[in-house]
């Protein structure tokens, strides 16, 4: 059977260091004050802990979409190396289909290093793209969106990579699916001419609120919203950690906060969160809804070390913990 649900974009094994000899200090200029953590020069520093997780934001997409009983492909390029092993047995667990996947000896398979400090909520990443930015339009096959229902994008920055994409896009919407971007300050600051391209083709967005402001170079949230309705984005979602979220569909704003609860690592959380949205989508559940369905996807996640875990086996767990946990949330109105 063909895939309702098609990802592109990164798979990476994450290499997650638990560390507490390092630095981390903040450098005040006016009104902006910048966190930085450091290593002091030429030294070496113990490491605590390390793990290995299969993670990516496109990958995470298509496992947490299989987990939730979508049938899920993902489409991109490893390496031949124990990484991608590593990827395809976590994906293939999952019951994501793997028969799209390249394997290629011109690079390796994407890796992140991930620090996990004392202060927890550190999200500090060295990112390598590696295999993953080999994609082309060609490794994009007609046949494979037959019966797509959702494309999900995540930040890819080549100009191939980007053309495949692109090229998705419109095989998804040829076939009456829907396009959900996740894009990434990669693309946004080092593609920009192509994260406007993509981002304005596709039905809805999410995005942290960094990532939303370096888009759109606006501060209110309200322009903010406003700028991505113009592009014609159908729903715009604005994650902003600890202080919880909104969700929008240009002329609406629900404002949801996270759950009460321990929060180990939010790793990958953006990611569930988007799951939430298109599991949501796909079934009807209005605006107010979806944002409570999204904030338990990313809260259940963040309950566990490391990507995709905490996430419910199927949907009927997911909407048991919606209806059984309250969520605070304030709707408000866009003033044009």
């Amino acid at each position: 059977m063909k895939p309702e649900l098609i990802t592109i974009g990164s798979c990476t094994l994450d290499c997650i260091l638990g560390i507490k000899d390092i630095l981390r200090f903040e450098l005040f200029d006016k009104d902006i004050i910048k966190k930085y953590t450091a290593i002091e020069y030429s030294r070496k520093l113990n490491v605590e802990s390390v793990r290995f997780v299969p993670g990516g934001s496109a990958a995470n997409i298509a496992c947490n979409g299989a987990m939730l009983g979508l049938r899920s492909t993902y489409i991109g390029v490893l390496g031949n190396d124990f990484s991608a092993q590593i990827c395809m047995d976590d994906m293939e667990k999952r019951g994501v289909d793997l028969s799209n996947i390249i394997k290629t000896n011109e690079d390796h398979t994407a890796i992140s290093i991930i620090l996990k400090t004392e202060w927890g909520k550190d999200r500090s990443i060295l990112a390598y793209k590696g295999a993953n930015d080999l994609l082309t339009p060609n490794d994009i096959k007609e046949e494979l969106f037959d019966d797509v229902k959702v494309f999900a994008w995540t930040s890819l920055t080549k100009e191939d990579s980007c053309k495949a994409i692109d090229k998705a896009i419109m095989l998804t919407k040829s076939h009456n699916g829907h396009v959900f971007a996740a894009p990434s300050m990669s693309i946004i600051k080092n593609n920009e001419k192509w994260a406007k391209i993509l981002i304005s083709k596709s039905d809805v967005v999410s995005l942290n609120k960094e990532e939303a402001k370096e888009f759109t170079k606006k501060e209110d949230l309200g322009n903010i919203i406003s700028s991505f309705a113009d592009l014609g984005i159908e729903i715009i979602a604005i994650t902003d950690g600890s202080n919880g979220s909104y969700l929008s569909d240009g002329e609406t704003i629900i404002r949801s906060d996270v759950y009460d609860g321990k929060v180990e690592d939010t790793t990958g959380a953006g990611d569930a969160f988007l799951s939430g949205l298109i599991v949501s989508y796909l079934r009807n559940i209005p605006l107010q809804q979806m944002a409570k369905v999204a904030t338990s996807m990313g809260y259940l996640e963040s309950q566990e070390a490391g990507v995709r875990e905490g996430v419910p086996n199927c949907y009927e767990d997911l909407e048991e913990f919606v209806e059984s946990h309250s969520l605070m949330q304030n709707i408000s109105k866009i003033l044009h």
